[in-house]
Parts: C-alpha cells; sequence; structure tokens
C-alpha cells in the first residue's frame, strides 16, 4: 500500500475519533443528547481493520478498508449520533444500513476461513460458516444497542420502530446481507475483489 493511501486511511481512523470525542463531549455537556453508544462505538470501530489485521494475519485492499471507514461514518455518525434514523423514510435507510453490514461483515468471515484454511472443506460449509459468522456479528451490536439502552439511558432500539419490531428486522437485514455476502465472496470475480 502506497504512503499516501496509508495516509487517508489514518486521516479516516482520526476524523473518526475526533466525531466520537466531539458527540461524547456532547453527551456530558447536553443531558438531552443521549448518544453515549454512538460515541462509545465511534471510539471502538476504527480499531476493527487493525485488530483483523493482527488476527488474522491479513492484508485488508485499501479499497475494503476505506469502504468500512465511509460505511461506519454513515451508519454511526450521521444515523446514530447526527439523527438521521430519526424519520420514517430513514426507517429504509437503517435496515439497507443493516444489510450492508451483513455483506461487510461477511467479509470478515471470510478472512477467518482464509486463516484457518479451510479451502478443502466443503462449500456449503463455508458459505454456511460466512453467514452464521455474520449473524454473530449482528447479534452482538443489537447486544450493544441494548446494553446501551438499558445501563446509558439511550434510544438506540427505538429508533423508529418499537423494541423486538426493529430489533428483528434489523437482524432480518442484516441476514439477508450475510447471505448475498456469502454468495458474493464465493464467485472467483468477487474473490478478487476482497484479496486483490
Amino acid at each position: 500500500m502506497t504512503k499516501g493511501r496509508r495516509a487517508l486511511l489514518m486521516s479516516c481512523r482520526i476524523l473518526l475519533w475526533i466525531l466520537a470525542l466531539i458527540f461524547g463531549i456532547r453527551c456530558i455537556i447536553d443531558p438531552e443528547y443521549t448518544k453515549y453508544g454512538g460515541a462509545i462505538a465511534g471510539l471502538l470501530l476504527p480499531f476493527v481493520p487493525i485488530l483483523i489485521r493482527k488476527i488474522y494475519k491479513v492484508n485488508i485492499l485499501f479499497r475494503i478498508e476505506l469502504m468500512y471507514y465511509v460505511f461506519v461514518f454513515v451508519a454511526l455518525d450521521l444515523g446514530i449520533c447526527m439523527d438521521l434514523y430519526k424519520d420514517l423514510s430513514a426507517y429504509i435507510f437503517d435496515k439497507v444500513v443493516h444489510f450492508l453490514s451483513g455483506v461487510g461483515t461477511s467479509i470478515i468471515g471470510y478472512y477467518a476461513l482464509n486463516y484457518f484454511k479451510t479451502s478443502k472443506t466443503p462449500k456449503i460449509f463455508r458459505g454456511l460458516f460466512i453467514v452464521f459468522f455474520s449473524m454473530a456479528i449482528a447479534v452482538a451490536w443489537e447486544f450493544f444497542e441494548y446494553g446501551c439502552d438499558v445501563f446509558l439511558g439511550t434510544h438506540m432500539q427505538t429508533l423508529v420502530s418499537e423494541g423486538v419490531d426493529d430489533t428483528m428486522l434489523d437482524l432480518l437485514a442484516a441476514t439477508a446481507g450475510s447471505v448475498i455476502g456469502a454468495w458474493l465472496w464465493s464467485r472467483p470475480g468477487y474473490k478478487r475483489f476482497i484479496e486483490g
């Protein structure tokens, strides 16, 4: 990766951290602004590509990492912290974001399979692993939202619809994205998109 690309990715991480700090400070000084979960996630999520590189010993392509940071900005900063999820038309935005999260997290499942050298396992197993891995991340995110709502008094799970409906539709959207992601990353042309 060129120095310019590395600098751009570092700039993205720094921008996301600065935004998270701004939202966190606003939570402290404005009692009506309860976006603690968004601020916490904004501080942690920029580390994900770094952890994947360290754990899986893979080279994440520039385009994949850049797409990830753009996704985090749109979903977290615009969606949660800047209240883009508030109105009814944003309901569709919320489901599209969860769908894209399923597609994106399926890439992490793909990297995990490569790390464990599973190329000789049946294709159906690899596909199911990617889907279930991605679904587990979606469930973990819903647990995070629920935890923020219960312990920090936020309203991350009642953005448009109430409670269980919103969570179930989020998980269904993420699962659909996971299935499509697993199918895409098994195709030779798309495989090159991830591996370079």
